[in-house]
């Protein structure tokens, strides 16, 4: 599978279980509804092992994250913990990377480590094999995932 093609699916993916579980729509690049870089995000990744292993990096603004967490748990913005809304954050990370290698790779095996928050920056986000950006109504997302190896080597290869 192309780096293009896995980018198409982490897209379908990402906005696919925002929507079903997290009841959050994307906008269409909407610029007032970003964040600059500078503003605070919360990170989280996932490793998994399999044929490929590999991981797969989520940044969300504080500002989403906070909004985020309060519907997924339906309690009040206000009352949230910062463990808490950090627990959401790693459970979309997990829910995602779930989704997209039950899609890319359905026969084969994968473990998943426990997600976990990190304090990394941005950087690493851009030398992934795929990465997804959205915006959101309250800030926004970005979702990266890259292996070790190809995903479906053999369905990049020419049938003839």
């Amino acid at each position: 599978m192309s780096d293009q093609a896995l980018a198409g699916v982490l897209a379908g993916c990402t906005e696919e279980v925002l929507e079903q579980m997290f009841f959050v729509r994307p906008f269409d690049d909407d610029p007032n509804s970003s964040d600059s870089p500078s503003c605070p995000h919360l990170m989280a990744e996932v490793d998994f092992t399999g044929e490929p292993s590999g991981h797969l990096m989520l940044s969300l603004s504080s500002r989403a994250a906070r909004s985020i967490a309060a519907d997924f748990l339906a309690e009040d913005e206000r009352v949230l913990s910062e463990q808490q809304i950090g627990e959401v954050v790693c459970e979309l990370a997990n829910i995602i990377c779930g989704s997209v290698l039950t899609r890319v790779e359905s026969r084969t095996l994968f473990r998943l480590a426990s997600p976990k928050l990190v304090s990394v920056g941005l950087q690493p986000l851009s030398h992934s094999a795929a990465v997804q950006s959205l915006n959101l109504w309250n800030g926004n997302l970005t979702v990266a995932i890259s292996t070790e190896s190809p995903i479906c080597p053999a369905a990049t290869k020419s049938a003839f």
